[in-house]
């Protein structure tokens, strides 16, 4: 998945703004600078989804697939893992919401962290070798709802990164493995054993 960076808007400078302990120094700071990252504060104008990176960008694929919404993802330079933007509260029902998906160790559950989280983001227009986090998608306000860039709802995310599992579940597992799944498929119930 490519990654797009855009100027900053007013609209996306305020919003991002408003997840700091304080706004208006923030963005005086942004706009002087606006190479510089920003530490956020989860749960004011965003919480986040974190999981195993390629998860989130094949989620990303098949939300794109099904004429979703994306909304703001970013990926860790040096770790395997991505957060994906979600709206304030979504920490409250987020269990809920992965609780019917078994997660195996290999690739661990999706957490969803709210208030109490903060998290470092880039800049939208990031100098070319500067941090160890990237935009995915970065915020848009063209896409926004009053100001507020629009953000990835955590119904149709949770049920891709769900998904997704399945899918690099099935391409980790053995040839011999698949065989036999398929044979299991097709023999009828009482054949099986």
């Amino acid at each position: 998945m490519e990654t797009h960076e855009i100027a900053e808007s007013a609209a996306v400078s305020a919003w991002l703004s408003a997840a700091t302990v304080h706004p208006a120094a923030s963005a005086d700071l942004w706009q002087e600078n606006p190479h510089i990252p920003r530490r956020l504060l989860c749960g004011v104008t965003f919480d986040i989804v974190l999981a195993d990176r390629q998860l989130i960008e094949t989620a990303y694929q098949l939300l794109a697939q099904y004429e979703q919404p994306l909304g703001p993802a970013l990926t860790f330079v040096n770790l395997r893992s991505a957060a994906v933007l979600v709206p304030p509260g979504t920490t409250v029902r987020w269990n809920g919401l992965v609780a019917a998906s078994q997660w195996s160790e290999r690739l661990p559950r999706p957490a969803c962290l709210g208030t109490g989280h903060a998290i470092l983001v880039p800049a939208l227009a990031p100098q070319p070798t500067a941090g160890h986090v990237h935009w995915l998608i970065s915020p848009d306000n063209e896409q926004g709802i009053g100001g507020a860039p629009l953000l990835t709802s955590p119904v149709p995310l949770a049920r891709c990164l769900a998904e997704a599992r399945a899918l690099h579940t099935a391409a980790l597992r053995s040839p011999l493995s698949r065989v036999v799944s398929v044979v299991k498929a097709v023999l009828p119930s009482s054949e099986r054993a």
